[in-house]
């Protein structure tokens, strides 16, 4: 009986969040749950089998959420620090993609600042990655011109991130080979949608309904 293709995603959670007064945005609570723990759960519950969480900045007080939650037993996962955040989301995604295992099929990467993300958009991403097109390396949600995330790639884009260099990844990539892209066009925002300031936080409330909370005390905030 042949094995089911081993999946897999790297979690992005290095940034400083400048724009937000420093605070940890992966630690915003979306009813009483840090969207950091949340993502991890939508992963899990989507099939995925090991997540990379990649930690920057605001590490220490991301790895002490980390280590008292009660993470989901289906998933294997592993925080990684990277010690040059600010090269740019390259830099961050090669860290993530060395802490995963080298026989993985298909890789996810999933911002931990994406509040309306729900199950159902991993699992179309997933499977429009089963069903591309002969040639495709990399499927990306769109909604409105925007890209936005989970993306879906497999070994011969991992392969290339990992050659890459500072900053550059997965953007420059797929500028350079559009052949290779296939993009998914959503009728919504919840995959283009993430927050970097406290504004992004009052609009996503007036126009979505959903009111992130502040981080615990012992983290940051403006």
């Amino acid at each position: 009986m042949e094995l089911p293709p081993s999946v897999a995603a790297v979690l992005m959670a290095a940034g400083a969040g400048r724009r937000m007064g420093h605070c940890p945005k992966s630690l915003l609570l979306r009813d009483g749950e840090p969207l950091l723990l949340r993502q991890i759960r939508l992963l899990a519950q989507a099939g995925v089998a090991h997540v990379a969480v990649v930690l920057g900045h605001h590490a220490r007080a991301l790895q002490a959420v980390l280590a008292h939650a009660q993470l989901p037993s289906a998933v294997s996962l592993r925080a990684v620090v990277n010690a040059t955040p600010d090269q740019g989301p390259g830099s961050s995604l090669r860290c993530g993609l060395a802490a995963l295992p080298a026989e993985v099929d298909e890789l996810l990467v999933v911002l931990a600042d994406q509040p309306l993300l729900e199950l159902e958009d991993i699992e179309a991403m997933r499977a429009a990655w089963r069903a591309r097109g002969a040639g495709v390396e990399l499927v990306l949600p769109q909604h409105a011109g925007q890209p936005g995330h989970p993306i879906v790639f497999g070994p011969v884009l991992r392969q290339a991130v990992m050659q890459a260099t500072g900053g550059q990844g997965v953007r420059e990539w797929r500028r350079a080979h559009p052949e290779q892209v296939q993009v998914v066009a959503l009728p919504h925002e919840r995959c283009t949608t993430d927050v970097d300031t406290p504004e992004d936080l009052q609009s996503l409330g007036e126009r979505f309904g959903v009111w992130l909370g502040r981080p615990p005390e012992s983290a940051p905030w403006p």
